[in-house]
């Protein structure tokens, strides 16, 4: 218990992390496609 509570305490920004991470993912899929369409 004592571990989680100290991993909890040491990274509280994860969340901010995963959603940064997914919306960067989106945005390189978005530009991509949007790249490729443009020599369509």
């Amino acid at each position: 218990m004592k571990e989680d509570q100290e991993t909890e305490r040491e990274y509280p920004h994860w969340n901010r992390v995963y959603l940064i991470v997914v919306l960067y993912s989106i945005a390189i899929m978005v530009g991509l496609w949007l790249f490729s369409r443009m020599y369509d």
